[in-house]
């Protein structure tokens, strides 16, 4: 509306189809999202405030597609955050799109245990919240199908059993039970599956028995191939998900060898050959499954079974 003043003269239909060719396409959204540290801006939401969750470093952004444009937050939810305050109409679209009436009935009727949403409901709803301080720049989820990326400073002081209910901006009331997937950025000091280091596999082996989502390990140094075949996405069911839409990437699961080496390439630095460094994330995250795997096996039947882990690679859109 700014470059185009007679915008408001325009048929409402065709004012309104505008609206909504703004919002973002139906697909798993990529939510980035720092880890606290004193004088952040955590993130707020409806009846709560995230004790984990701020808006991530400019330190953190993923490298630019475009060698003309400088490094920016490619989280889903700035695509449409502007749409919430530009003006009554535009609020009102992004409102019944993202079904917000709905989710308020649940909030206006704390003591109703009768109204209950089903898993397909739930996966088409979405959440909102803020980060504080910034009240205009509003943030839109579906937790039951989105990636939420941790930027994690300290694996530590990460509180694995609650990140989910937290990310999902979301009161328990409302039914979501967390998010379903979670995404951490693989770190190649961890190791190659080979050798990893034991702290980080202690931790990690402690975060998928405290965990009810997947967590996904991010590789931003393995790129699909342009020229390599159309990659499959599953989208018909949450823990079915391999596919999740950032701004201006998507990031799909690498699954085998076969498939990486096949499909993918090493755009990072190199010490040694490409070779050499292709296969570590994918060697530390079957490492760490078979780690799990013989812990629960060990611990009987008693033990907690492990969360869902798996690796992810990108490709731009």
């Amino acid at each position: 509306m700014t470059t185009f003043k007679r915008f408001t003269e325009l048929p409402r239909e065709l004012r309104d189809r505008i609206w909504r060719l703004a919002i973002r396409d139906d697909h798993p959204g990529v939510h980035i999202f720092g880890q606290y540290v004193t004088g952040r801006h955590r993130i707020q939401f409806c009846g709560g405030t995230s004790f984990d969750l701020v808006a991530p470093s400019w330190r953190r952004y993923f490298e630019s597609l475009d060698e003309y444009h400088s490094d920016e937050n490619i989280s889903t939810y700035l695509l449409d955050s502007g749409l919430w305050t530009a003006c009554h109409e535009s609020r009102c679209i992004v409102e019944k799109h993202f079904k917000h009436s709905e989710r308020q009935v649940t909030l206006r009727r704390p003591n109703d245990h009768q109204r209950s949403f089903s898993e397909k409901e739930l996966s088409e709803m979405a959440t909102s919240g803020y980060f504080g301080g910034t009240p205009l720049e509003i943030v839109t989820v579906f937790p039951h199908r989105d990636l939420f990326v941790l930027q994690h400073n300290d694996l530590d002081k990460i509180d694995w059993g609650c990140l989910g209910f937290e990310a999902s901006l979301a009161l328990p009331r409302e039914g979501f039970s967390g998010v379903d997937h979670v995404g951490i950025e693989y770190d190649r000091a961890w190791g190659d599956g080979y050798c990893i280091d034991e702290d980080v596999n202690c931790t990690f082996l402690n975060a998928c028995v405290e965990a009810n989502y997947t967590i996904w390990f991010i590789d931003r140094y393995l790129k699909r191939k342009s020229q390599g075949p159309a990659f499959k996405e599953e989208s018909d069911c949450s823990w079915k998900i391999n596919a999740f839409y950032a701004s201006d990437r998507k990031l799909l699961e690498i699954k085998d060898y076969d498939d990486l080496f096949k499909d993918w390439e090493y755009i990072g630095p190199m010490e040694t050959e490409w070779y050499d460094h292709m296969h570590h994330s994918l060697s530390f995250v079957r490492q760490l499954r078979a780690d799990l795997t013989d812990q629960y096996i060990t611990n009987d039947c008693e033990a907690e079974k492990p969360c869902v882990i798996g690796l992810l690679g990108w490709a731009p859109l």
